[in-house]
């Protein structure tokens, strides 16, 4: 009989094993399960430790590890609200699948904490917004809009802006790229049309741990992406274009909140990439930017530009980093926001900015100074490690803490705690199940309430598969 039950588990965790493949493969920036390694903090820098909490805590769900709760074929906004409105979550991440085809987004959306809107395909789900607002004062409408709602998704679909008639968009596609385009390029109003100040995404303040991830934001009214809300990521994404490209808050990439994290996008052609209005804790790593950076009005400073690829074409007047200006009343740039290992070029001798040594901070007007002529400790201010080695259904972590048995039925046991600490326990899909505070050789147990299946433990940043069976 033992010997059969043994031959059973291990047949369980094979097949376990196998239905989790995806975890085996290399993590990207915002995963669940991403770790940071500490030994490479600088003491120099205190605040380092706080861009790791940037983005969704936990992560974003891994696509693979949700099922679809209701597919949608191409409709209107009363269409796909109505699917919004009648699913019903039970409070667990649920995915609305929209088939391909093109879908008229004529009224806002309001999303509800929880629901994912993912599209079958990015190129052929096709979101076009026809909706029409005239501007008050700075005030925009949104497609989309995340009003105080939590893990809130949209993944994998393609939006763009059509105005009521044609109108042609000036830029470096027909202008020439060695010269100021003027307010042909940067002007509201396109050929008289006064009704396009909508933006696809607004995330507002009280709003937390949503994102949009691979998703392409074409020709958008005004912002693409507007975020007041904290801890949210922005990944994967292709923003390109904009109709108003005026004054007034007009084609921002505005990030307003607190914690979020901007990874691996490519932004072309809008007004800014901005940083303001009380911003703090936000990092922007690995991202493709022709257009400028720009901390534009009183942010609350600490905010991490790494390891980006920022241009300013000549069309534009703006160097690679700016700011707004006193003589418009916007408010100085805070104090250690951080620019560190960019590959930087264009107008306004923004090369300068270019270096892996030193380390720059924009805490003036007009553009950042020199801050340290030597780079971090650790030759990076965000040392995330993204490889797989942690992710193992080991009994021991390398300081010798035990951890077992694993898979278990029961309780998971964790004996030799060597610091003092946080276990943390999440669902694949990175919500956080069980924390607890713990002491230096303290023994534990924990697990009994977890139903049968895989969760990551993370304990000394690192992070480990476990299973309960």
């Amino acid at each position: 009989m033992k010997t059969q039950k043994s031959i059973k588990y291990q047949v369980i965790f094979l097949l376990l094993i196998l239905n989790i493949s995806f975890l085996n493969a290399q993590l990207s920036i915002g995963d669940p399960g991403v770790t940071f390694d500490n030994s490479k903090n600088d003491p120099d820098y205190p605040f380092m430790s706080e861009w790791q909490k940037s983005g969704v805590e936990g992560g974003v769900p891994f696509s693979n590890s949700l099922a679809v709760k209701k597919e949608i074929n191409p409709t209107n906004s009363d269409g796909l609200q109505a699917a919004i409105d009648n699913l019903n979550t039970n409070g667990e991440l649920s995915v609305i699948l929209l088939k391909n085809g093109t879908y008229d987004i004529d009224k806002t959306i309001r999303l509800k904490s929880n629901i994912i809107l993912r599209g079958e395909s990015r190129d052929n789900v096709k979101l076009d917004v026809t909706i029409r607002y005239e501007r008050q004062r700075f005030e925009h409408k949104g497609a989309f809009l995340l009003d105080d709602v939590e893990h809130v998704g949209i993944e994998n679909l393609t939006m763009e802006y059509i105005p009521e008639k044609p109108v042609t968009i000036y830029d470096d596609r027909n202008v020439d790229r060695n010269r100021w385009c003027g307010s042909r390029c940067f002007s509201n109003d396109p050929e008289g049309l006064k009704n396009m100040y909508v933006s696809f995404v607004m995330i507002e303040k009280k709003s937390k741990n949503c994102w949009v991830d691979s998703c392409t934001l074409k020709n958008s009214g005004s912002n693409p992406i507007n975020v007041n809300g904290k801890h949210n990521t922005f990944r994967n994404n292709f923003v390109d274009a904009a109709y108003n490209k005026g004054g007034g808050g007009s084609a921002y990439y505005a990030i307003n909140g607190d914690y979020n994290l901007i990874v691996n996008e490519r932004v072309r052609r809008i007004r800014h990439f901005s940083i303001q209005v009380g911003a703090k804790y936000n990092v922007v790593y690995g991202c493709d930017f022709e257009v400028d950076i720009n901390f534009h009005n009183g942010d609350d400073g600490f905010n991490l530009i790494e390891n980006n690829k920022v241009k300013s074409e000549q069309w534009r007047s703006w160097g690679a980093f700016a700011s707004g200006g006193s003589q418009y009343g916007h408010k100085p740039p805070g104090e250690n926001n951080l620019i560190f290992n960019n590959e930087v070029s264009g107008k306004n001798n923004s090369e300068r900015f270019s270096s892996d040594t030193k380390v720059f901070v924009f805490d003036q007007y007009s553009h950042p100074r020199e801050l340290s002529a030597t780079p971090p400790r650790g030759g990076t201010f965000y040392p995330v490690v993204l490889t797989n080695n942690t992710l193992s259904t080991d009994s021991f972590i390398k300081n010798e803490v035990k951890i077992f048995p694993n898979p278990f039925e029961d309780e998971l046991h964790i004996e030799h705690l060597k610091a003092n600490g946080i276990i943390e326990i999440f669902s694949i899909n990175g919500k956080l199940l069980t924390r607890k505070k713990v002491k230096e050789g303290e023994d534990i147990q924990l697990g009994k309430s977890l139903q049968k299946g895989l969760y990551l433990l993370k304990y000394n940043h690192k992070t480990f598969k476990i299973i309960k069976q």
